[in-house]
């Protein structure tokens, strides 16, 4: 085992988990909606398709899957048709107060309204959907990882080592600004958090745009 490699894997998982991406972003909204352990079971979920990919990539699998043209695209549109759903989900409930009520009542909310719970299980599959139908992610563990990996050493075990990594720096990072909005989701009112979880679903509609119209390299 390269040591050096592996300080410089963790480096770089970090910063990547730091970026608040597709994942984070849904972490965050369940917070806010449904408080800190109900995000926890998404949570969960993105974790598990971390380990799935990290098995995909030691077996080989996720390289074929890039390196074929056809399948790749299918992931990927696939995938920007998800996230574009996902945004439009989160920009919805604004656009419907705005016109049904005026803006007055959001306006004058001082409280933050919680949704109905969802059964953990959904919120799992919630979470390990939204990380999965990103393409950025598989190609990641195709052409970031393997830098890391020394082919002559013991790849299974290098992988155990680095999905141990990534779930360490990444369970904790989740945690904290899971923890962060749902504190926050305390003090706010109903219209700033419409707005940010609007705005986040904005974000996640351009992601998906990119990510279909992204062209191979």
């Amino acid at each position: 085992m390269d040591w050096s490699s592996v300080a410089a894997f963790a480096a770089t998982e970090f910063l990547l988990c730091l970026s608040p991406g597709p994942a984070v972003l849904l972490v965050v909204g369940l917070s806010m909606r449904q408080g800190f352990w109900r995000s926890q079971a998404a949570a969960a979920g993105i974790l598990a398709t971390n380990a799935l990919y990290f098995a995909l990539s030691a077996a080989g699998v996720a390289s074929l899957i890039l390196m074929s043209a056809t399948l790749f695209n299918v992931v990927k549109i696939v995938g920007a048709v998800y996230l574009g759903y996902l945004g439009i989900k989160m920009i919805a409930p604004l656009l419907s107060r705005r016109k049904g009520e005026g803006g007055s009542a959001l306006a004058g909310a001082a409280n933050l309204k919680r949704v109905a719970p969802e059964a953990p299980f959904r919120l799992f599959f919630r979470g390990f959907s939204v990380q999965a139908a990103n393409p950025k992610n598989l190609a990641f563990f195709v052409a970031i990882l393997p830098q890391f990996v020394n082919p002559t050493g013991d790849v299974a075990m290098q992988m155990v080592v680095f999905g141990g990594i990534s779930v360490m720096l990444e369970l904790p990072i989740l945690i904290i600004y899971a923890l962060a909005f749902s504190a926050l989701a305390r003090v706010v009112t109903e219209r700033v958090v419409a707005w940010l979880e609007a705005s986040a679903g904005g974000f996640l509609v351009m992601l998906g745009a990119a990510l279909a119209l992204q062209k191979r390299a």
